[in-house]
Protein backbone atom coordinates (compact mmCIF):
# COMPACT_ATOMS: atom_id res chain seq x y z
CA UNK A 1 0.00 0.00 0.00
CA UNK A 2 3.00 2.76 0.58
CA UNK A 3 4.50 1.92 -2.80
CA UNK A 4 1.01 2.68 -4.18
CA UNK A 5 0.73 5.41 -2.25
CA UNK A 6 3.55 7.06 -3.83
CA UNK A 7 2.51 6.93 -6.96
CA UNK A 8 -0.07 9.63 -5.21
CA UNK A 9 0.63 13.36 -6.54
CA UNK A 10 0.69 16.19 -3.32
CA UNK A 11 3.28 18.03 -4.70
CA UNK A 12 2.08 21.79 -5.22
CA UNK A 13 -0.32 20.91 -2.78
CA UNK A 14 -0.13 24.25 -0.71
CA UNK A 15 -2.77 25.97 -2.29
CA UNK A 16 -4.53 22.78 -1.97
CA UNK A 17 -4.62 22.69 1.38
CA UNK A 18 -5.32 26.01 2.49
CA UNK A 19 -8.38 25.88 0.10
CA UNK A 20 -9.67 22.38 2.46
CA UNK A 21 -9.92 24.81 5.30
CA UNK A 22 -8.59 23.06 8.50
CA UNK A 23 -9.20 19.59 6.66
CA UNK A 24 -7.46 17.49 4.69
CA UNK A 25 -6.85 17.97 0.84
CA UNK A 26 -8.53 16.25 -1.36
CA UNK A 27 -4.86 14.11 -2.18
CA UNK A 28 -4.04 13.92 1.08
CA UNK A 29 -7.56 12.51 2.10
CA UNK A 30 -7.49 9.93 -0.46
CA UNK A 31 -3.61 8.81 1.40
CA UNK A 32 -5.74 8.30 4.61
CA UNK A 33 -8.57 7.08 3.04
CA UNK A 34 -5.93 4.10 1.72
CA UNK A 35 -3.82 4.15 4.45
CA UNK A 36 -6.33 2.94 6.88
CA UNK A 37 -7.12 -0.41 5.09
CA UNK A 38 -3.62 -1.56 6.68
CA UNK A 39 -4.57 -1.01 10.23
CA UNK A 40 -7.94 -3.13 9.86
CA UNK A 41 -6.32 -5.72 7.61
CA UNK A 42 -3.36 -6.02 9.80
CA UNK A 43 -4.85 -6.24 12.83
CA UNK A 44 -7.46 -8.89 11.41
CA UNK A 45 -3.90 -10.54 9.84
CA UNK A 46 -1.88 -10.55 13.53
CA UNK A 47 -5.07 -12.11 15.20
CA UNK A 48 -5.44 -14.90 12.96
CA UNK A 49 -1.65 -15.16 13.65
CA UNK A 50 -2.39 -15.50 17.63
CA UNK A 51 -4.90 -17.78 17.18
CA UNK A 52 -3.04 -20.12 14.93
CA UNK A 53 0.35 -20.01 16.97
CA UNK A 54 -1.10 -19.89 20.43
CA UNK A 55 -4.88 -20.39 20.26
CA UNK A 56 -4.26 -24.46 20.26
CA UNK A 57 -2.08 -26.05 22.47
CA UNK A 58 -1.21 -29.07 20.38
CA UNK A 59 0.65 -26.82 18.37
CA UNK A 60 3.01 -26.19 21.26
CA UNK A 61 5.18 -28.84 22.39
CA UNK A 62 5.55 -29.49 26.16
CA UNK A 63 9.04 -28.47 25.47
CA UNK A 64 8.37 -25.29 24.95
CA UNK A 65 7.92 -24.23 28.38
CA UNK A 66 11.91 -25.39 28.52
CA UNK A 67 12.96 -24.24 25.18
CA UNK A 68 11.21 -20.63 25.41
CA UNK A 69 9.92 -19.67 28.73
CA UNK A 70 6.79 -17.19 28.95
CA UNK A 71 6.09 -18.19 25.04
CA UNK A 72 2.21 -16.95 25.18
CA UNK A 73 3.06 -14.06 27.33
CA UNK A 74 5.47 -13.09 24.61
CA UNK A 75 3.67 -14.10 21.49
CA UNK A 76 1.05 -11.98 22.95
CA UNK A 77 2.73 -8.68 23.68
CA UNK A 78 4.03 -9.08 20.45
CA UNK A 79 0.67 -9.58 18.79
CA UNK A 80 -0.05 -6.25 20.83
CA UNK A 81 2.73 -4.75 19.47
CA UNK A 82 1.74 -5.05 15.83
CA UNK A 83 -1.68 -3.42 16.23
CA UNK A 84 -0.20 -0.34 18.31
CA UNK A 85 2.22 -0.08 15.58
CA UNK A 86 -0.25 -0.37 12.44
CA UNK A 87 -1.72 3.46 13.44
CA UNK A 88 1.29 4.78 12.36
CA UNK A 89 0.43 4.36 8.86
CA UNK A 90 -1.62 7.40 8.25
CA UNK A 91 1.11 9.37 9.81
CA UNK A 92 3.75 7.61 8.08
CA UNK A 93 2.90 7.87 4.22
CA UNK A 94 1.50 11.33 4.68
CA UNK A 95 5.24 12.15 5.91
CA UNK A 96 6.48 10.68 3.19
CA UNK A 97 3.97 12.45 0.12
CA UNK A 98 5.05 15.39 2.08
CA UNK A 99 8.96 14.49 1.70
CA UNK A 100 9.83 14.21 5.33
CA UNK A 101 12.58 11.80 5.38
CA UNK A 102 14.19 13.82 7.76
CA UNK A 103 11.65 13.20 10.11
CA UNK A 104 11.36 9.37 9.42
CA UNK A 105 14.93 9.22 10.78
CA UNK A 106 14.38 10.99 13.35
CA UNK A 107 11.53 9.17 14.68
CA UNK A 108 12.52 5.73 13.77
CA UNK A 109 15.79 6.39 15.77
CA UNK A 110 14.31 7.35 18.63
CA UNK A 111 12.07 4.19 18.60
CA UNK A 112 15.23 1.94 17.94
CA UNK A 113 17.13 3.29 20.98
CA UNK A 114 13.55 2.61 23.01
CA UNK A 115 13.28 -0.82 21.46
CA UNK A 116 16.96 -1.23 22.86
CA UNK A 117 16.53 0.21 25.76
CA UNK A 118 13.66 -1.98 26.90
CA UNK A 119 15.11 -5.35 25.69
CA UNK A 120 18.33 -4.56 27.92
CA UNK A 121 16.38 -3.23 30.91
CA UNK A 122 13.89 -6.83 30.93
CA UNK A 123 17.29 -8.90 30.62
CA UNK A 124 18.74 -7.44 33.19
CA UNK A 125 15.75 -7.49 35.24
CA UNK A 126 15.40 -11.52 34.41
CA UNK A 127 19.15 -11.97 35.05
CA UNK A 128 18.23 -10.59 38.27
CA UNK A 129 15.33 -12.93 38.92
CA UNK A 130 17.35 -16.09 37.39
CA UNK A 131 19.77 -15.36 40.65
CA UNK A 132 16.87 -16.10 43.06
CA UNK A 133 16.81 -19.28 41.91
CA UNK A 134 15.38 -19.74 37.70
CA UNK A 135 17.32 -22.34 35.82
CA UNK A 136 18.30 -19.40 33.39
CA UNK A 137 16.98 -16.08 32.30
CA UNK A 138 13.26 -16.56 32.16
CA UNK A 139 12.43 -13.44 30.82
CA UNK A 140 14.64 -14.02 27.46
CA UNK A 141 12.17 -14.16 25.04
CA UNK A 142 9.74 -11.90 26.86
CA UNK A 143 12.60 -8.98 26.74
CA UNK A 144 12.36 -8.64 22.92
CA UNK A 145 8.67 -8.82 22.93
CA UNK A 146 8.40 -6.27 25.38
CA UNK A 147 11.37 -4.26 23.77
CA UNK A 148 8.96 -4.47 20.77
CA UNK A 149 6.59 -2.99 22.22
CA UNK A 150 8.30 0.08 23.17
CA UNK A 151 9.12 0.46 19.89
CA UNK A 152 5.53 0.37 18.56
CA UNK A 153 4.40 2.78 21.29
CA UNK A 154 7.65 5.23 20.82
CA UNK A 155 7.26 5.44 16.77
CA UNK A 156 3.09 6.19 17.28
CA UNK A 157 3.77 8.96 19.71
CA UNK A 158 7.05 10.09 17.82
CA UNK A 159 5.09 10.83 14.44
CA UNK A 160 1.83 12.09 15.95
CA UNK A 161 3.68 13.82 17.84
CA UNK A 162 6.00 15.81 14.63
CA UNK A 163 3.18 15.60 12.58
CA UNK A 164 0.72 17.77 14.73
CA UNK A 165 3.62 20.28 14.08
CA UNK A 166 3.00 20.08 10.37
CA UNK A 167 -0.54 19.25 9.62
CA UNK A 168 -3.00 21.97 8.92
CA UNK A 169 -6.11 20.06 10.72
CA UNK A 170 -6.00 17.59 13.77
CA UNK A 171 -4.30 14.33 13.95
CA UNK A 172 -7.72 12.69 14.66
CA UNK A 173 -9.15 13.09 10.80
CA UNK A 174 -5.71 11.20 9.83
CA UNK A 175 -8.18 8.30 10.81
CA UNK A 176 -11.67 9.18 9.49
CA UNK A 177 -12.37 8.14 6.16
CA UNK A 178 -14.18 10.47 4.04
CA UNK A 179 -15.58 9.95 0.56
CA UNK A 180 -13.86 11.56 -2.45
CA UNK A 181 -16.28 13.64 -4.40
CA UNK A 182 -15.79 13.74 -8.50
CA UNK A 183 -12.60 15.84 -9.17
CA UNK A 184 -11.87 15.99 -4.99
CA UNK A 185 -8.50 14.72 -5.68
CA UNK A 186 -9.73 11.75 -8.07
CA UNK A 187 -11.53 11.91 -10.95
CA UNK A 188 -14.27 9.32 -10.51
CA UNK A 189 -14.41 10.04 -6.90
CA UNK A 190 -14.91 7.29 -4.14
CA UNK A 191 -12.68 6.60 -1.31
CA UNK A 192 -9.52 5.29 -2.69
CA UNK A 193 -9.68 5.09 -6.54
CA UNK A 194 -9.44 2.81 -9.01
CA UNK A 195 -5.65 3.38 -10.29
CA UNK A 196 -4.19 3.70 -6.93
CA UNK A 197 -6.65 0.30 -5.73
CA UNK A 198 -5.72 -1.64 -8.45
CA UNK A 199 -2.01 -0.84 -7.57
CA UNK A 200 -1.65 -1.63 -4.11
CA UNK A 201 -3.43 -4.49 -4.60
CA UNK A 202 -0.38 -5.34 -7.32
CA UNK A 203 2.11 -4.80 -4.57
CA UNK A 204 0.34 -6.69 -2.13
CA UNK A 205 0.39 -9.72 -4.82
CA UNK A 206 4.02 -8.63 -5.32
CA UNK A 207 5.13 -8.88 -1.65
CA UNK A 208 4.04 -12.00 -0.44
CA UNK A 209 5.35 -13.49 -3.65
CA UNK A 210 8.69 -11.81 -2.73
CA UNK A 211 8.41 -12.76 1.11
CA UNK A 212 8.10 -16.66 -0.26
CA UNK A 213 10.68 -16.46 -2.54
CA UNK A 214 12.68 -14.88 0.07
CA UNK A 215 12.07 -17.54 2.32
CA UNK A 216 14.86 -19.83 -0.02
CA UNK A 217 17.55 -19.58 1.94
CA UNK A 218 15.57 -21.14 4.91
CA UNK A 219 14.26 -24.11 2.62
CA UNK A 220 17.94 -24.68 1.21
CA UNK A 221 19.31 -24.26 4.41
CA UNK A 222 17.06 -26.89 6.90
CA UNK A 223 16.85 -29.48 3.46
CA UNK A 224 21.24 -29.47 2.50
CA UNK A 225 22.90 -27.69 5.96
CA UNK A 226 24.49 -29.03 9.05
CA UNK A 227 23.77 -27.27 12.16
CA UNK A 228 26.99 -25.65 12.14
CA UNK A 229 26.16 -23.74 8.47
CA UNK A 230 23.20 -22.73 9.73
CA UNK A 231 24.95 -21.45 12.44
CA UNK A 232 27.05 -19.22 10.82
CA UNK A 233 24.94 -18.07 8.38
CA UNK A 234 22.96 -16.68 10.69
CA UNK A 235 25.86 -14.98 12.11
CA UNK A 236 26.83 -13.55 9.10
CA UNK A 237 23.35 -12.55 7.70
CA UNK A 238 22.69 -10.57 10.89
CA UNK A 239 25.87 -8.89 11.66
CA UNK A 240 26.65 -8.41 7.97
CA UNK A 241 23.59 -6.88 7.15
CA UNK A 242 23.54 -4.19 9.72
CA UNK A 243 25.56 -1.42 7.10
CA UNK A 244 22.71 -2.22 4.86
CA UNK A 245 20.05 -1.66 7.19
CA UNK A 246 21.89 1.46 9.26
CA UNK A 247 23.34 3.19 5.84
CA UNK A 248 21.20 2.21 2.53
CA UNK A 249 17.81 1.66 4.01
CA UNK A 250 17.07 5.20 4.68
CA UNK A 251 18.29 6.21 1.15
CA UNK A 252 16.38 3.56 -0.22
CA UNK A 253 13.45 4.70 0.87
CA UNK A 254 14.49 8.19 0.05
CA UNK A 255 15.02 7.43 -3.61
CA UNK A 256 11.75 5.43 -3.66
CA UNK A 257 9.50 8.79 -3.17
CA UNK A 258 11.83 10.54 -5.67
CA UNK A 259 11.47 7.84 -8.43
CA UNK A 260 7.51 7.58 -7.46
CA UNK A 261 7.18 10.78 -7.93
CA UNK A 262 8.95 11.24 -11.39
CA UNK A 263 6.43 8.58 -12.25
CA UNK A 264 3.49 10.26 -11.49
CA UNK A 265 4.76 13.48 -13.24
CA UNK A 266 5.26 11.22 -16.01
CA UNK A 267 2.08 9.98 -16.17
CA UNK A 268 0.09 13.24 -15.73
CA UNK A 269 1.85 14.68 -19.05
CA UNK A 270 1.19 11.84 -20.90
CA UNK A 271 -2.39 12.01 -20.11
CA UNK A 272 -2.85 15.54 -20.64
CA UNK A 273 -1.18 14.62 -24.21
CA UNK A 274 1.96 16.40 -23.57
CA UNK A 275 5.27 16.16 -25.28
CA UNK A 276 7.98 15.23 -23.03
CA UNK A 277 10.32 17.69 -25.19
CA UNK A 278 8.25 20.59 -24.12
CA UNK A 279 6.97 20.06 -20.84
CA UNK A 280 10.58 21.54 -18.91
CA UNK A 281 9.20 20.27 -15.95
CA UNK A 282 8.14 16.44 -16.08
CA UNK A 283 12.04 16.71 -18.55
CA UNK A 284 13.21 18.13 -15.60
CA UNK A 285 11.94 15.47 -12.85
CA UNK A 286 13.20 12.25 -15.17
CA UNK A 287 16.97 13.96 -15.64
CA UNK A 288 16.56 14.62 -11.72
CA UNK A 289 15.66 10.59 -11.27
CA UNK A 290 18.47 9.68 -13.99
CA UNK A 291 20.91 11.76 -11.91
CA UNK A 292 19.42 9.92 -8.35
CA UNK A 293 19.90 6.48 -10.08
CA UNK A 294 23.77 7.45 -11.04
CA UNK A 295 24.65 8.78 -7.70
CA UNK A 296 22.92 5.76 -5.62
CA UNK A 297 25.16 3.58 -8.68
CA UNK A 298 28.14 5.31 -7.71
CA UNK A 299 27.46 4.97 -3.94
CA UNK A 300 27.38 1.24 -4.27
CA UNK A 301 30.55 1.43 -6.29
CA UNK A 302 32.50 2.92 -3.76
CA UNK A 303 31.26 0.95 -0.87
CA UNK A 304 31.98 -1.97 -2.55
CA UNK A 305 35.49 -0.81 -3.10
CA UNK A 306 35.99 -0.52 0.66
CA UNK A 307 34.44 -4.02 1.42
CA UNK A 308 36.57 -5.43 -1.83
CA UNK A 309 39.84 -4.46 0.44
CA UNK A 310 38.78 -4.15 4.21
CA UNK A 311 35.84 -6.36 3.95
CA UNK A 312 37.70 -9.51 2.57
CA UNK A 313 41.57 -8.88 3.93
CA UNK A 314 40.27 -8.48 7.71
CA UNK A 315 37.61 -11.24 7.61
CA UNK A 316 40.09 -13.81 9.08
CA UNK A 317 41.21 -11.05 11.84
CA UNK A 318 37.03 -10.67 12.57
CA UNK A 319 36.65 -14.57 12.75
CA UNK A 320 39.30 -14.88 14.74
CA UNK A 321 37.97 -12.59 17.32
CA UNK A 322 34.05 -13.33 17.41
CA UNK A 323 34.92 -16.97 16.74
CA UNK A 324 37.95 -18.42 17.83
CA UNK A 325 39.66 -18.29 14.61
CA UNK A 326 36.67 -20.44 12.60
CA UNK A 327 37.87 -20.43 9.02
CA UNK A 328 34.45 -21.05 7.60
CA UNK A 329 33.19 -18.00 9.31
CA UNK A 330 36.02 -16.09 7.62
CA UNK A 331 34.79 -17.42 4.64
CA UNK A 332 31.72 -16.60 5.04
CA UNK A 333 32.38 -13.38 6.27
CA UNK A 334 34.54 -12.66 3.28
CA UNK A 335 31.79 -13.60 0.79
CA UNK A 336 29.37 -11.46 2.58
CA UNK A 337 31.32 -8.48 1.99
CA UNK A 338 31.38 -8.59 -1.90
CA UNK A 339 27.64 -9.62 -1.54
CA UNK A 340 26.91 -6.29 0.06
CA UNK A 341 27.72 -4.41 -2.63
CA UNK A 342 24.96 -6.18 -5.16
CA UNK A 343 22.35 -6.48 -2.69
CA UNK A 344 22.50 -2.70 -2.17
CA UNK A 345 22.60 -1.87 -6.06
CA UNK A 346 19.66 -3.90 -6.58
CA UNK A 347 17.36 -2.88 -3.82
CA UNK A 348 18.04 0.93 -5.42
CA UNK A 349 17.25 -0.66 -9.05
CA UNK A 350 14.38 -2.35 -7.92
CA UNK A 351 13.38 0.37 -5.72
CA UNK A 352 13.03 2.19 -9.47
CA UNK A 353 11.36 -0.68 -11.13
CA UNK A 354 8.74 -1.05 -8.53
CA UNK A 355 8.19 2.81 -8.39
CA UNK A 356 7.48 3.34 -12.39
CA UNK A 357 6.49 -0.10 -13.61
CA UNK A 358 2.83 -0.09 -14.70
CA UNK A 359 0.98 -3.19 -13.55
CA UNK A 360 1.59 -5.31 -16.32
CA UNK A 361 5.47 -4.78 -16.02
CA UNK A 362 5.46 -5.37 -12.47
CA UNK A 363 3.36 -9.09 -13.11
CA UNK A 364 6.07 -9.55 -15.55
CA UNK A 365 9.07 -8.71 -13.26
CA UNK A 366 7.66 -10.99 -10.81
CA UNK A 367 7.81 -14.03 -13.50
CA UNK A 368 11.75 -13.26 -13.89
CA UNK A 369 11.56 -12.94 -10.11
CA UNK A 370 10.40 -16.59 -9.61
CA UNK A 371 13.33 -18.04 -12.44
CA UNK A 372 15.94 -16.19 -10.73
CA UNK A 373 15.08 -17.91 -7.46
CA UNK A 374 14.62 -21.27 -9.16
CA UNK A 375 18.22 -20.57 -10.07
CA UNK A 376 19.71 -19.35 -6.93
CA UNK A 377 17.92 -22.37 -5.39
CA UNK A 378 19.45 -24.73 -7.68
CA UNK A 379 23.05 -23.33 -7.32
CA UNK A 380 22.67 -23.33 -3.51
CA UNK A 381 21.79 -27.03 -3.35
CA UNK A 382 24.97 -27.83 -5.47
CA UNK A 383 26.86 -25.50 -3.73
CA UNK A 384 25.74 -27.55 -0.64
CA UNK A 385 25.86 -31.21 -1.86
CA UNK A 386 28.01 -30.92 -4.81
CA UNK A 387 31.10 -28.81 -3.66
CA UNK A 388 31.06 -28.73 -0.09
CA UNK A 389 31.15 -24.90 -0.10
CA UNK A 390 28.94 -24.35 3.30
CA UNK A 391 27.57 -21.11 4.43
CA UNK A 392 29.82 -18.99 1.57
CA UNK A 393 28.38 -21.63 -0.86
CA UNK A 394 25.13 -20.45 -0.24
CA UNK A 395 26.61 -16.63 0.04
CA UNK A 396 27.40 -16.86 -4.03
CA UNK A 397 24.63 -18.55 -4.96
CA UNK A 398 22.53 -15.03 -3.75
CA UNK A 399 25.23 -13.35 -5.17
CA UNK A 400 24.06 -14.77 -8.64
CA UNK A 401 20.43 -14.24 -7.99
CA UNK A 402 21.60 -10.69 -7.26
CA UNK A 403 23.73 -10.21 -10.31
CA UNK A 404 20.33 -11.54 -12.68
CA UNK A 405 18.30 -9.07 -10.97
CA UNK A 406 20.65 -6.26 -11.33
CA UNK A 407 20.59 -7.05 -14.83
CA UNK A 408 16.85 -7.47 -15.59
CA UNK A 409 16.22 -4.13 -13.45
CA UNK A 410 19.23 -2.32 -15.83
CA UNK A 411 17.70 -3.67 -19.10
CA UNK A 412 14.61 -2.13 -17.63
CA UNK A 413 15.66 1.18 -16.52
CA UNK A 414 17.84 1.47 -20.18
CA UNK A 415 13.87 0.75 -21.82
CA UNK A 416 12.10 2.88 -19.47
CA UNK A 417 14.69 6.45 -20.31
CA UNK A 418 14.91 5.16 -24.08
CA UNK A 419 10.79 5.23 -24.46
CA UNK A 420 11.01 8.91 -22.96
CA UNK A 421 14.14 10.18 -25.15
CA UNK A 422 16.21 10.75 -22.55
CA UNK A 423 20.01 9.54 -21.69
CA UNK A 424 19.60 7.02 -18.99
CA UNK A 425 22.11 6.78 -16.18
CA UNK A 426 25.84 5.25 -18.04
CA UNK A 427 27.98 2.94 -16.32
CA UNK A 428 31.25 4.95 -16.99
CA UNK A 429 29.05 7.64 -14.54
CA UNK A 430 29.52 5.26 -11.98
CA UNK A 431 33.16 4.86 -11.76
CA UNK A 432 35.13 6.77 -8.92
CA UNK A 433 37.45 9.28 -9.06
CA UNK A 434 40.83 7.97 -10.21
CA UNK A 435 42.53 9.23 -7.37
CA UNK A 436 40.13 7.33 -4.90
CA UNK A 437 40.89 4.35 -6.84
CA UNK A 438 44.28 4.43 -6.74
CA UNK A 439 44.09 4.84 -3.06
CA UNK A 440 41.94 1.58 -2.15
CA UNK A 441 44.53 0.12 -4.17
CA UNK A 442 47.48 1.35 -2.65
CA UNK A 443 45.81 0.44 1.22
CA UNK A 444 45.06 -3.21 -0.25
CA UNK A 445 48.52 -3.70 -1.09
CA UNK A 446 50.02 -2.09 1.89
CA UNK A 447 47.46 -5.12 3.71
CA UNK A 448 48.83 -7.79 2.24
CA UNK A 449 52.25 -7.21 2.66
CA UNK A 450 51.95 -6.37 6.41
CA UNK A 451 50.25 -9.73 7.19
CA UNK A 452 52.73 -11.32 4.70
CA UNK A 453 55.92 -9.66 7.62
CA UNK A 454 53.41 -10.32 10.49
CA UNK A 455 52.64 -13.58 9.37
CA UNK A 456 54.89 -15.49 11.71
CA UNK A 457 52.79 -13.74 14.63
CA UNK A 458 49.47 -14.67 12.95
CA UNK A 459 47.64 -16.47 16.06
CA UNK A 460 49.08 -13.78 18.92
CA UNK A 461 47.10 -10.52 19.83
CA UNK A 462 49.62 -8.79 18.75
CA UNK A 463 49.35 -9.31 14.78
CA UNK A 464 45.03 -9.01 15.52
CA UNK A 465 46.03 -5.62 17.11
CA UNK A 466 48.54 -4.62 14.69
CA UNK A 467 46.34 -5.84 11.62
CA UNK A 468 43.15 -3.72 13.50
CA UNK A 469 45.71 -0.56 13.81
CA UNK A 470 47.15 -0.55 10.55
CA UNK A 471 43.05 -0.97 9.11
CA UNK A 472 41.82 2.01 10.95
CA UNK A 473 44.53 4.78 9.27
CA UNK A 474 44.03 3.21 6.51
CA UNK A 475 40.34 3.48 6.39
CA UNK A 476 40.50 7.07 7.32
CA UNK A 477 43.30 7.68 4.48
CA UNK A 478 40.42 6.12 1.91
CA UNK A 479 37.56 7.52 3.65
CA UNK A 480 39.53 11.17 3.43
CA UNK A 481 40.16 10.75 -0.24
CA UNK A 482 36.50 10.21 -1.13
CA UNK A 483 36.06 13.11 0.62
CA UNK A 484 38.31 15.47 -0.96
CA UNK A 485 37.63 14.28 -4.67
CA UNK A 486 33.91 13.07 -4.17
CA UNK A 487 32.36 16.52 -2.94
CA UNK A 488 29.33 16.19 -5.11
CA UNK A 489 28.37 12.75 -4.67
CA UNK A 490 28.73 13.23 -0.65
CA UNK A 491 26.90 16.52 -1.16
CA UNK A 492 23.70 14.91 -2.91
CA UNK A 493 23.92 11.75 -0.30
CA UNK A 494 23.30 14.54 2.32
CA UNK A 495 20.72 16.40 0.59
CA UNK A 496 18.88 12.90 -0.38
CA UNK A 497 18.87 11.29 3.00
CA UNK A 498 17.81 14.83 4.63
CA UNK A 499 15.18 14.99 1.92
CA UNK A 500 16.42 18.07 0.41
CA UNK A 501 15.26 17.33 -2.97
CA UNK A 502 15.67 20.94 -4.21
CA UNK A 503 19.11 21.16 -2.77
CA UNK A 504 20.04 17.78 -4.75
CA UNK A 505 18.61 19.00 -7.90
CA UNK A 506 20.66 22.07 -7.56
CA UNK A 507 24.05 19.43 -7.11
Amino acid sequence: MRNALLRVNVAGGSAARSAAKGRPSGQEQRIINAALVPIVAGMAMAGCLYWFYAGDSAVIPDSAASIAPRYRQSLTVYIAAAWVELWVEPLFVLSRARVLFKLQAKCEGIAVTCRCTVVVATLLLGRYVSCNGSDGNPLRLLAFAAGQMAYAVAIVAMYAWHMSQVLDYPIWMCYVPRKLACGDGDANGGYIGSTIGGLAVTFVGQSLLKHLLTQGDSMVMARFATADEMGIFAFVSNYGSIPARVIFLPLEEASRAVFSKTAAAVASSQDSDKRMSADGGVWAEVRYASHVLSMLGKLQVLFGMILAVFGTLYSPVLASLACQGDTAVGQALAAYCLYLPLMGLNGFLEAFVHSVASKSQLLRSNVWMVGFTAVYMLAAVQALRRFGAGSAGIIVANMLNMALRIFYCKTFVSSWFARLDIAGPRVAALLPHSAVIVTCLGSAAVIVAASAVLDHLRDSITFQLSMLMLGGVLGVVVLGSIWLYEQPLVRSVRGLRAGKLQHLKAC
